[in-house]
């Protein structure tokens, strides 16, 4: 038995030595050199490539079957002059006796200097499209059998003890839109890729793209495990930093800092990424994201609280210009905390609790198409000073005196309107906005709004406002309109109720002289077209109707005028003004037709102490010209005046004596005075009336008894 053993010990030995010798034989005598071209041939065949090995294949049997390949170019075969990859050098190893274990056991997978080129033509046909086995129709047979896939092959296990690639580059360019982009300078490197088994990943890598001209330098850390049957892939301890610079941020560097856990289920058809940290300038956020049904309908669900921050210095960080502000600490302190939720077009903040300087809001508010940037949001909220963020008052202006009560006194022409554009048309051409805002208090030029509602809506160039009102200077305001910017001119229209302001108020707050003092009803529907005061004031059309109770006309004596007109009658001298300088009335009101900027009234009347006006006239918008005339009218022969020079009697009630109110509207009331023109023909009716009563009278006394039906003549012929 020892002399059998011995002797198969013997054979056994003699055949591993052959082996060895074998394989020594193989990889010294055995050349893969000589077959270049049988490895182009199936490289051509099988996946549509043109080859080139530009250096000598290296290579390995045992315990390795291992394969060292140098100066690798790869072309599709039907653009031969495109190259899609290059690579420096390329080494790999597969254990051979685990094979026969249907275990699949690589080596270090190295590459170095790899260049990969993927380019999109004007077409939009990507030149790595036709890589790999192209579809071939084949005949039909006749026979109806189809060859059934192996569904009985055992998978392989895979393992790869380390991946390294050194020194890479990718080019991505878009022919059709002329973007490009580039990854320099990539490294990538893994622990051992066992499925199952945690490995690490290391990748670090420079973007920079030419629209816009931007680099970006990209450093990321995790520990992967995957899972090939279950396709399920998790990445624990994420740590991704971002540098960037270019013309975005106006050569700035900002840098980014994101770290979190994630998992890809694709057999769930579910991503989430968890436990996020997210650092940017002084931003600091939380949070987690899930998306669901990944290869339908994709659903997005998460939550992001971000802690107060400064915008002020985020918008710096940025590069961008810090907007001048009224208050110079706007914007320093800003938080948010809101659900997510989204889809892969969209993305909504909802149960939205926002902090602003103080001010809070809550609601929702997002982009309900990532592509169009359409804007939506509902937000309530308690206070918001709109003041603070608009940009400085000019002191200087700001300090110019309105006027004296009344309206001002000069009488120099005013400035005229401007030309120059309002509205930005490409903005609002571009904008996909439906949302509504509803405050407790806004500021607004240092009033305030208590409470201020707002909805608007704006898409394809139609703007909508459907609401906005408040309650403002002791009354309310209601105002809707429109802005179209679809066709040219623009078209502007809004509607515009005004109930019990203080028009002092609204005159002091848009340093108005003061020329009226009451609460104001105003009932406006109005049109325009152009895009500046000048065209607008031009084209204004429309309606208006309003109403003031228990108020004064200010710097106008009315009374002292129409005192003026009878003295004139009386032709006898005033004494000095006496009374107030201005005109208190029980109620005005009156109804507008607006003509191509010409403000048009027929029908102005006013209850004064004893007096009733009259009044008719226009303004002249495009250039603030005005031309009124007033009737002033006497409710009875006892009104007490106050000058001797303007006494009254009963011939005098009823007549309408003219005032005459021409100037600018700057000047209004310092415009009117009696109209003598017209005074003077009154007088002359009033004359003519006098001199065929008293000569009706003569011969009244005359004919009385004598001639009844003579007297009776006279009288139908003096108007007795």
């Amino acid at each position: 038995m020892k002399a059998l053993a011995k002797v198969l010990g013997l054979v056994v030995f003699g055949v591993l030595l052959l082996a060895v010798a074998l394989l020594f034989f193989l990889t010294r005598i055995f050349d893969p050199n000589d077959y270049k071209d049988n490895i182009r041939e199936i490289a051509r065949e099988k996946a549509n490539v043109e080859l080139t090995l530009g250096g000598d294949i290296g290579w390995s049997l045992f315990p390795w079957l291992g394969i060292e390949l140098k100066q690798v170019g790869v072309t599709p075969v039907d653009q031969p002059d495109q190259s899609l990859a290059e690579v420096g050098s390329l080494g790999l190893g597969v254990e051979v006796l685990p094979l026969l274990r249907r275990e699949l056991r690589f080596s270090d997978v190295i590459l170095n200097d790899v260049s990969l080129n993927l380019v999109r033509n004007a077409d939009g046909q990507g030149n790595w499209e036709t890589v790999g086995p192209q579809t071939r129709e084949h005949a039909d047979t006749g026979s109806g059998s189809v060859e059934a896939p192996d569904t009985q092959r055992e998978e392989l296990d895979i393992a790869v003890q380390s991946v390294n690639i050194t020194n890479a580059r990718i080019l991505y360019e878009d022919r059709e839109t002329g973007q490009s982009v580039q990854l320099n300078d990539v490294n990538l490197e893994t622990g051992a890729l066992v499925e199952g088994q945690p490995f690490d990943i290391a990748f670090i890598g420079l973007l920079t793209t030419e629209q816009p001209a931007m680099r970006m330098r990209i450093d990321l850390q995790t520990v992967a495990q995957f899972d090939l049957g279950l396709e399920r892939y998790q990445f624990d301890a994420i740590d991704l930093k971002l540098d960037a610079s270019g013309a975005p941020f106006s050569g700035r560097a900002v840098s980014l800092q994101l770290q979190a856990d994630s998992v890809v289920d694709l057999g769930a058809q579910v991503a989430e990424l968890n436990q996020v940290r997210l650092s940017l300038a002084d931003l600091r956020a939380t949070g987690a994201i899930k998306a669901t049904q990944l290869d339908q309908d994709m659903q997005l669900a998460g939550r992001l609280d971000v802690a107060t921050f400064n915008a002020r210095s985020l918008i710096e960080a940025f590069g961008q210009e810090i907007p001048e502000t009224a208050n110079p600490r706007a914007l320093e302190e800003v938080s948010m905390a809101a659900n997510l939720v989204g889809s892969a077009t969209s993305l909504m903040f909802e149960d939205l609790q926002l902090q602003v300087d103080g001010n809070e809001f809550t609601g929702s508010m997002g982009l309900a198409d990532l592509e169009r940037q359409a804007l939506r949001f509902r937000l309530t909220g308690n206070r918001l000073d709109l003041d603070d963020y608009l940009p400085p008052v000019d002191e200087d202006a700001a300090q110019e005196p309105a006027g004296t009560s009344g309206g001002s006194k000069s009488e120099s022409t005013p400035m005229a309107w401007s030309d120059e554009p309002v509205l930005p048309l490409g903005l609002i051409a571009e904008l996909d906005v439906d949302g509504s805002l509803d405050m407790q208090e806004v500021v607004l030029t240092e009033q305030v709004i208590r409470p201020f509602k707002a909805a608007v809506q704006a898409r394809g160039g139609m703007v909508n406002i459907s609401r906005f009102e408040g309650g403002v200077f002791g009354g309310d305001f209601a105002v809707t309109g429109q802005i179209d910017a679809r066709t040219r001119p623009v078209t502007l229209s809004a509607k515009k109720k005004l109930a019990g302001m203080n028009s002092i108020a609204i005159q002091e707050a848009y340093d108005v002289a003061p020329q009226l003092r009451g609460a104001i009803n105003l009932d406006m529907d109005v049109r325009a077209t152009g895009n500046s005061m000048q065209q607008w004031m031009s084209s204004l059309n429309g309606r208006a109707s309003f109403d003031v109770n228990d108020g004064a006309l200010l710097g106008i004596n009315l009374e002292q005028q129409l005192c003026q007109a009878i003295a004139l009658v009386n032709r006898e001298p005033l004494g000095a003004p006496v009374g107030s300088q201005d005109t208190p009335f029980s109620a005005l009101k009156g109804n507008f037709r607006i003509v191509d900027g010409t403000v048009i009234n027929e029908n102005l009347v006013a209850d004064l102490p004893g007096i009733t006006a009259k009044g008719r006239g226009e303004i002249v918008l495009p250039t603030q010209r005005l031309d009124y005339r007033l009737g002033l009218v006497l409710k009875g022969d006892n009104i007490e005046m106050p000058d001797s020079a303007c006494r009254v009697n009963e011939r005098y009630v009823g007549v309408e004596w003219p005032i005459r109110c021409s100037g600018y509207l700057h000047n209004a009331a310092s415009s009117c005075g009696v109209d003598t023109e017209a005074v003077t023909q009154l007088a002359g009716q009033l004359l003519g009336n006098e001199a065929k009563r008293k000569l009706g009278d003569k011969l009244e006394e005359k004919l009385d008894q004598q001639a009844p039906a003579v007297r009776d003549a006279l009288r139908g012929l003096f108007g007795q």
